[in-house]
């Protein structure tokens, strides 16, 4: 089987727009385009653009150097703009837009005077740090947000020729901005620049080069904020091909919703254009369509859709040949040291469609032999070769970057590769993978390409593996997997998803090294099994941690840090929408420019801060995870790699590797299986529990390391996509003995759960079980809050005009109302049995009722201290799973009254939850479905694009609200004694037991009962985060004797 028909995320994006939109004007040294600004103050890499047409200031076309400068996560489009003018004349009459401050002298090195002030800057949409400096005869100006003035002054130090690669880093703080007066509250929010920020060749430019790098996921969100803001007078030909590249971005982050839409929604714009358009936007519609059904792994269509172009690649570069077709843009400086230069560039319209025809052929050849058809592979990839040959010939000797080239000759030359190696030219497909990779990493030429880009990452990978296949030695082998992993785990949280298939060897071999004892094999194969990232939920309690671990004043502005950039995504997603409806939206433009300076701020303070440590993007060390574990406790990982599924179980001192024979799809299956037995349908009757499914999973799963598992006095499962939805305490470990006669049918009370023999708990990834155990106690002095008992709404008329907006869905009211109406509340009595159960002396303080509504909620959280007084919150309401009313964007929420107003929507929803501000030990959520996954609207107005990233329900948005912990549940809860008896033994055990350990109390004492022994009533229930503590863990609390 070849390497490719592993290959999960085979796209990189769309070639060569970089080289034929962003011919921007360069230094006298060679080729610009890119500048690359190296990594920020939070470890993310920034990058500079040429913006020579900037709309802000269009009369100054001729003159001026422009960029735009980003980092990649960035919610905003351009961070700074860095201006290069010829005189100080020039940089005076260019800044008349600015609404700025007082300006202060400060020194700033390299340069030979400088100035700075706090202006708006209307180009950018928000405030920013204006600063001025001169060199010789250059005039400088950057504006950039606080937290990007660092990569701003990079900037400025290249394009004026002052440092080499070495010194690159955009993590310097220039400009003591204390120092700077306040802006004026007047001169705070101003009128936004007409037009695009950027003209439509600098966004394409901006997109591609990180489609090309392989981060799709920052594609994605900056095409997102680029397409809600472009006027309704931008040439319908921009805006098509701004979506195509916005789909081919979705679709390589399996986004595949959302690339849909937007390959339709570019397909209807471009059947309104005339004839010369459409001859060169139908060829590159047909081919992003090949290559989304490449990432959908349809090899069919891809073929069907890509096979016509491959005729029409004889003709598309005559045009190309002819010197009259070069076009001048700028006239060349005369002062031999100025940076400006001429600028030649073939005609693009002809080199575009050369680029449309290269990139079908390579996708056709990848779609032949992924079909088994070598021969049409080869063809197709000589076709693409020779048509980018004379692309290249045709562009010799001109100055423009040409990354693009270097990254689709690349691409070209692995797939030739994998053709030797499906050929059994094992040495042929070595040597053809080395010279990929130094297309893109040789130095000398101008590239920008860093080893640890993921699309280089994703090389090496495929090239170990075939020095494997060529039968190398087992150093070689051994040195080429190793490096490959290394460049893999640098770029996993970047990346748009890697192919882990091919890892699958290496992983054998380390497993076999593990089991004789070598402790630095069980170190790279843990390393290994975290590749792939980590999710949202997993993310955000990193990040909690280090809020409830700093001091008052810092944790007070990691809190307000993380606030900021979800209030910036979901401000970005409601400009979509209100775009979408037809709706003004000056008001959100204007709250996102201030959102966006008062994030820029606090990340600027943040990172000026020497004691404050960022959390990293890299994996867990499998010491640090070690060392968190209780003697006797065990962590579980596991994960789905392709077609298998490999895991490990660390105690204290050991690790076992644990590989299943079963496919990936067999076991998924099972658990499938097993959770369709334990949980009760639409139609009300509880089902038989599948005890041999469940047996079988286990065994399929743990027979390897069965005895090491049950020796456990606690484990912790991170089971990733394994047990997605599936608590691994009803695991059968031994299948029982034959029912005796007269024993009731769902009586499983003598069945050998996983639970019975060893309490559990769930973590989200190493880190986030790391930073679990390393929370501070908390400072909350009260015990519980209840919430329960939520009215229905009846028949009272809500709503406007008959509807309600619920996330992005326009629901009917009705339909809202009928919802509320179908349960019935889940009694307040839950929280006084937990009070008493949990020994608090007193009544708890309860909400429920007209009280417990969405706006009062939110009201409530947005006070100075929230819910922050209170070590528990119980939750007894109906939750709702994403997609409900027939809309797939309606977000997870809990089920609240009405509010009794148009801001109500009855329902607490994850950016409501994540807005309130708690420091609780622990979240109770006695509902339905809370921890079921979310979707692709949820993750897009929570600002994540991270493929396969989840947001796990609403445990995330508690811990974004500041829960150490929560318990959730994975399907509806019986509302009824059952749950109600599980909740009493929870909390008595809680008076002095740990989370978990009170856990497996409580559903032990369920399974003991036949009556409550059938996993519905007691395996939804699982707790996760730190749950290693005691739920009133912290201050001390006074509690009634036992």
């Amino acid at each position: 089987m070849s390497g490719l028909r592993l290959t999960r995320n085979i796209i990189g994006g769309a070639a060569l727009t970089l080289v034929l939109s962003a011919c921007a004007t360069v230094p006298a040294s060679g080729p610009v385009g890119v500048l690359a600004l190296g990594n920020n103050a939070s470890g993310e890499r920034c990058t500079a653009l040429p913006n020579w047409t900037d709309p802000a200031h269009p009369g100054f076309i001729k003159n001026p150097d422009i960029y735009s400068v980003n980092c990649t996560g960035a919610v905003t489009d351009a961070l700074a703009r860095v201006r290069v003018f010829p005189s100080v004349a020039a940089r005076t009459a260019a800044s008349g837009d600015l609404q700025c401050g007082a300006s202060s002298d400060v020194a700033l090195a390299g340069f030979d005077r400088a100035s700075a002030r706090r202006c708006f800057d209307p180009a950018l949409g928000f405030a920013t740090i204006v600063v001025d400096a001169d060199k010789g005869a250059s005039a400088v100006q950057i504006s950039a947000a606080s937290n990007a003035v660092g990569a701003g002054y990079q900037a400025a130090l290249l394009l004026t020729g002052q440092q080499g690669d070495g010194d690159v880093t955009s993590a310097r703080t220039p400009v003591d901005l204390a120092s700077l007066a306040a802006l004026p509250t007047d001169l705070a929010v101003g009128p936004q620049s007409d037009g695009p920020r950027e003209t439509a060749d600098t966004l394409l430019a901006r997109a591609t080069e990180l489609n090309f790098r392989g981060l799709s996921a920052d594609a994605s969100r900056f095409l997102r904020n680029e397409l809600n803001r472009l006027p309704a007078g931008t040439p319908p030909r921009v805006r098509a091909q701004l979506l195509l590249e916005a789909g081919l971005a979705d679709s390589n982050i399996r986004f595949f919703r959302s690339a849909d839409s937007n390959l339709a929604e570019a397909e209807s714009v471009i059947r309104g254009l005339g004839g010369a358009d459409q001859r060169v936007l139908r060829p590159k519609l047909d081919t992003y369509r090949g290559l989304h059904a490449l990432n959908q792994r349809d090899f069919a269509a891809a073929r069907r859709t890509l096979a016509p172009l491959a005729n029409r690649a004889s003709t598309r570069v005559q045009g190309l040949n002819d010197p009259a077709t070069l076009v001048q843009l700028n006239a060349v400086g005369n002062d031999t040291g100025d940076i400006r230069s001429a600028i030649a560039v073939p005609n693009l319209e002809l080199a575009r469609e050369t680029v449309i025809g290269v990139q079908g052929n390579w996708a056709l050849s990848v779609a032949e032999l992924s079909s088994g058809n070598r021969g049409a592979a080869l063809r197709a990839i000589d076709l693409a070769q020779n048509e980018l040959e004379r692309l290249s010939r045709s562009l010799e000797g001109q100055r423009i970057n040409q990354d693009g080239l270097f990254w689709l000759n690349a691409r070209l030359v692995r797939q030739r590769g994998r053709i030797q190696a499906e050929s059994g030219d094992y040495a042929g497909a070595v040597a053809s993978f080395d010279k990929a990779i130094s297309t893109l990493t040789a130095t000398g030429r101008g590239g920008t390409f860093a080893p640890d880009d993921p699309v280089v990452a994703e090389l090496r990978l495929e090239r170990a593996s075939m020095v494997d296949r060529a039968g190398r030695p087992a150093g070689e082998v051994e040195a080429a997997y190793g490096e490959a992993l290394d460049a893999m785990l640098f770029a996993r949280e970047a990346s748009g998803g890697f192919s882990t298939a091919l890892l699958h060897p290496y992983l054998d071999r380390l497993a076999v090294r593990i089991a004789s004892g070598d402790k630095a094999a069980a170190k790279r194969y843990f390393d290994a099994l975290q590749v792939a990232g980590e999710s949202s939920a997993a993310r955000q309690l990193s990040q909690l941690q280090e809020v409830v671990g700093e001091d008052p004043a810092i944790a007070v502005k990691q809190r307000e840090r993380l606030d900021l950039r979800r209030q910036l995504s979901e401000i970005a997603a409601n400009i979509v929408d209100a775009r979408n409806l037809g709706q003004p939206v000056d008001k959100l433009e204007a709250d996102r420019a201030r959102t966006q300076a008062a994030f820029s701020e606090i990340e600027a303070e943040l990172a000026a801060n020497s004691r404050l440590a960022q959390v990293s993007d890299r994996p867990a060390d499998l010491a640090a995870v070690q060392a968190k574990l209780k003697p006797g406790e065990g962590y579980v990982r596991l994960t789905v790699m392709n077609d298998r599924v490999f895991g490990i179980l660390v105690d204290r001192d050991d690790a076992y590797p644990i590989r299943p024979s079963l496919s990936s799809g067999d076991i998924i299956g099972l658990a499938n299986a097993v959770r369709r037995s334990s949980e009760v349908g639409d139609d009300r009757v509880l089902p038989d529990f599948s005890v041999g499914a469940s047996t079988a999973l286990y065994k399929a799963l743990f027979a390897g390391v069965d005895g090491n598992l049950r020796a456990r006095t606690e484990l912790v499962f991170d089971g990733g996509a394994v047990l997605a939805g599936l608590p691994a305490g009803l695991l059968v470990t031994d299948r029982p003995a034959p029912a005796s006669k007269g024993k009731a049918r769902h009586d499983y009370s003598g069945v050998a759960f996983l639970a019975k023999q060893v309490p559990n708990s769930v973590a989200m990834s190493p880190r986030s079980f790391i930073a679990s155990r390393e929370f501070a106690p908390s400072r909350a002095t009260q015990g519980l809050i209840g919430f329960a008992a939520p009215e229905g709404i009846g028949q009272q008329p809500i709503g406007t005009g008959g509807k309600f907006r619920i996330g992005p869905c326009l629901i009917d009211s009705t339909a809202v109302t009928a919802y509320s109406n179908r349960f019935s509340p889940i009694a307040a009595d839950e929280i006084f049995i937990a009070a008493e159960a949990l020994g608090l002396n007193g009544q708890p303080t309860l909400v429920s009722g007209a009280s417990f509504s969405d706006t009062e909620m939110v009201r409530r959280g947005a006070a100075a201290n929230g819910f922050a007084d209170y070590k528990v919150l119980h939750f007894a309401t109906h939750g709702l799973t994403e997609g409900q009313f027939d809309c797939k964007g309606a977000p997870a929420a809990l089920l609240t009254s009405f509010g009794g107003s148009d801001a109500s929507d009855l329902l607490l929803s994850y950016d409501e939850i994540a807005s309130l501000k708690l420091d609780a030990n622990l979240v109770v959520l006695s509902a339905c479905d809370t921890a079921s996954r979310t979707g692709e609207g949820t993750q897009i107005r929570a600002g994540e694009a991270q493929p396969g990233s989840t947001l796990d329900g609403l445990v995330r948005a508690f811990f974004a609200a500041g829960s150490r912990s929560v318990m959730a549940t994975y399907w509806e809860a019986a509302n009824n004694d059952a749950t109600t008896l599980l909740m009493a033994e929870f909390y008595a055990a809680g008076r002095d037991k740990t989370i978990s350990e009170s856990l497996s109390v409580a559903q032990n004492t369920l399974i003991d009962i036949p009556e409550t022994s059938h996993p519905f009533f007691w395996a939804s229930f699982f707790v996760v985060g730190d749950t290693d503590n005691t739920i009133l863990g912290g201050a001390k609390m006074t509690v009634a004797a036992r």
